[in-house]
């Protein structure tokens, strides 16, 4: 049997977000999420995710929005004079002119550890994956690599030979954003095989399920496509697809070693 890890970013980002991801998980296709625990909505959010012990719960590591969870002083080159991130358009901007958004790589480090520390003060334990949100600096990435073998977490890394304890390598699916821009209708995604995982022995798609409200549009950009995702991922004739095809729904942490 063929499986697939349907994991949906940005849990904690708003309130609405959150409810969406739940909405997603207890009536969907979703068994993974990670929390941004930098964001105002996490501890709240995370209240209600100990009512779903069955959704895998992650960290996703933000450095493009809100605060950080470091102290300012020692991550200079990550914020702007009001002590917030710089935001994901300034970062890709960067990248697109061959820089590095983020300065140093130890700088990286502090952030990224110091959200850690903040998950399991939130939650009591360690998250069950750990990931990044929006960009893909080469600083942030090593970072992440470096410290997912320090605190022994499971990490899919887009480095190479940079993953950790993960008994298998899932296939990343299709994106499905273009596809939108394109016209595809939400459930079609996977309905008409957009994803590809119809042909993968073990898949990994990543949706932003979620439901809008005012702090979401004053965030981010992603906003409507949400509302998609959400409706791709709880969609009944997309549960009967998985069925049909014989596609177990699985998590993270079916893959992690023990």
């Amino acid at each position: 049997m063929k499986r697939c890890i349907i994991k949906a970013d940005d849990y904690g980002f708003t309130e609405a977000i959150s409810l969406g991801i739940l909405k997603a998980y207890r009536d969907g296709i979703v068994r993974s999420t990670a929390v941004m625990v930098n964001m105002p909505a996490a501890p709240a959010s995370l209240e209600w995710i100990k009512e779903v012990p069955g959704l895998c719960l992650g960290l996703h590591t933000n450095i493009v929005v809100g605060r950080p969870a470091a102290d300012p002083s020692v991550v200079p080159g990550l914020i702007d004079e009001q002590g917030i991130f710089h935001s994901s358009k300034f970062c890709r901007a960067a990248l697109a002119a061959g820089q590095d958004p983020v300065v140093s790589k130890d700088q990286a480090l502090a952030e990224v550890e110091a959200q850690i520390r903040r998950f399991i003060a939130l939650t009591g334990r360690l998250p069950e994956y750990l990931e990044g949100h929006a960009i893909r600096s080469r600083n942030l990435l090593e970072a992440m690599a470096e410290l997912a073998k320090r605190y022994d977490l499971p990490h899919l890394s887009y480095l190479d030979n940079q993953d950790h304890k993960l008994i298998q390598r899932p296939q990343r699916a299709n994106a499905i954003y273009s596809l939108y821009e394109q016209g595809v209708e939400p459930a079609d995604y996977f309905l008409q095989n957009h994803s590809g995982i119809a042909d993968l022995p073990l898949s990994l798609v990543t949706l932003h399920p979620g439901y809008l409200d005012r702090s979401i549009y004053r965030m981010s950009s992603f906003t409507e496509v949400r509302i998609k995702d959400l409706e791709a991922a709880t969609s009944p004739q997309v549960k009967t697809w998985f069925a049909q095809q014989e596609i177990e729904l699985i998590s993270f942490r079916d893959i992690t070693k023990y």
